[in-house]
C-alpha cells in the first residue's frame, strides 16, 4: 500500500486511523517503561539504561566489542556510544583499548567491577520486570508480545540505514 493509497485527508482521519493509534499505543507503553524501569535502575543500581544495555552486550562477548559494534547494537550515533562508552570507563565500568589486529578499531571490554554492577543491576531489575510486565500480562499476551516485537525489531534492523 502506499501513502497515496491511504485514505488520511484530514486531521480526524489522522486521529481515527488505527494504525497511528496502534503505533502510538507501542511508543506510549515504550516509553512509560523505559521511564519507570530506566528510573529504578538508576536509583537502585547507580547506572543508565543505556550502561545497562552495554554491559550485557559486553557480557555476552567476552573478547569484547568494537565501538562500531556497541553503536549499532545500542542504536546509537558514533558520538553517542563514545559519550557513553567515555562515562563508563571513567566510571570503571569497562575497558578502551586499541585493537591488537587493527589500530584503527578500539575494543570495549567489561571490567570485573563492570560485571559485578551489571549483576546487581540485573537482579534488581528483573525484579521490576516481574512487577511491571510479567505480573501484567497473561502468559499467552506476553509469549505474542514478546514475539511481535521480535519480528518487528529484525524488521526494522534490517530496514534501516547504518547510523553515523
Amino acid at each position: 500500500m502506499t501513502a497515496a493509497s491511504i485514505s488520511i485527508h484530514t486531521a480526524a482521519d489522522a486521529v481515527a486511523d488505527e494504525r497511528v493509534q496502534a503505533f502510538g499505543v507501542l511508543l506510549t507503553a515504550a516509553a512509560r517503561l523505559e521511564r519507570l524501569l530506566g528510573a529504578a535502575m538508576e536509583r537502585e543500581s547507580g547506572i543508565s539504561h543505556a550502561m545497562f544495555e552495554v554491559l550485557l552486550r559486553l557480557a555476552a562477548a567476552p573478547e569484547g566489542a568494537t565501538m562500531g559494534d556497541l553503536s549499532r547494537d545500542a542504536v546509537l550515533t558514533s558520538g553517542g556510544a563514545t559519550r557513553l562508552v567515555d562515562r563508563m570507563v571513567e566510571a570503571g565500568l569497562v575497558l578502551r583499548e586499541r585493537s591488537r589486529t587493527d589500530r584503527r578499531i578500539q575494543v570495549v571490554t567489561v571490567t570485573p567491577l563492570g560485571e559485578r554492577k551489571l549483576a546487581e543491576a540485573a537482579r534488581r531489575h528483573a525484579a521490576a520486570i516481574d512487577e511491571h510486565v510479567f505480573q501484567v500480562l497473561k502468559p499467552e499476551q506476553l509469549a505474542a508480545t514478546i514475539a511481535g516485537l521480535d519480528e518487528l525489531g529484525r524488521h526494522a534492523q534490517e530496514a534501516l540505514p547504518p547510523l553515523g
